[in-house]
């Protein structure tokens, strides 16, 4: 069943653009936040940077093939054993994660995206949110660029 939403966007020739960010696992986020510190690394030694080091080395050699299928890591031949590095920065990951969040929730419009990124700094502990982005979100909300 389509929504009145959905059919107005088909007659006006919006389509909804397909993700791109792969969803990642919680193994997954965690080995590309070790290789996020620029050092090419096997799956030997990515687990010894894990903190829950009861997983072994073919389930690590499993996550670093799928995070290499979603074209987040590139990997080189080192003797008998793949290193990986990623292929995508944080930033970059970020950004792609945002736009499909905008997309899905608020059909590509920043604006809701925005106005939420504001009403969640605001709800935040001040310390926790650093100085100069606390003072960008006063500005937004004055309207002014000082």
């Amino acid at each position: 069943m389509n929504t009145l939403s959905e059919r107005l966007s088909r007659m006006l020739g919006h389509r909804r653009r397909q993700p791109q960010a792969p969803m990642l696992g919680e193994r997954e986020l965690e080995v590309m936040k070790i290789l996020w510190l620029g050092e090419a690394l096997s799956a030997k030694q990515v687990l010894q940077y894990l903190p829950d080091n009861d997983l072994s080395l073919s389930t690590m050699q499993s996550t670093l093939e799928r995070l290499h299928r979603k074209a987040l890591l590139i990997r080189d031949k080192a003797g008998r054993f793949y290193v990986y590095r990623t292929a995508v920065t944080r930033s970059e990951l970020i950004t792609q994660l945002l736009e499909d969040i905008a997309e899905q929730i608020s059909d590509g419009q920043m604006a809701p995206m925005i106005s939420g990124f504001m009403a969640f700094i605001d709800g935040e502990d001040s310390d926790a949110v650093p100085a100069d982005l606390q003072k960008t979100s006063r500005q937004l909300e004055l309207g002014n660029d000082e």
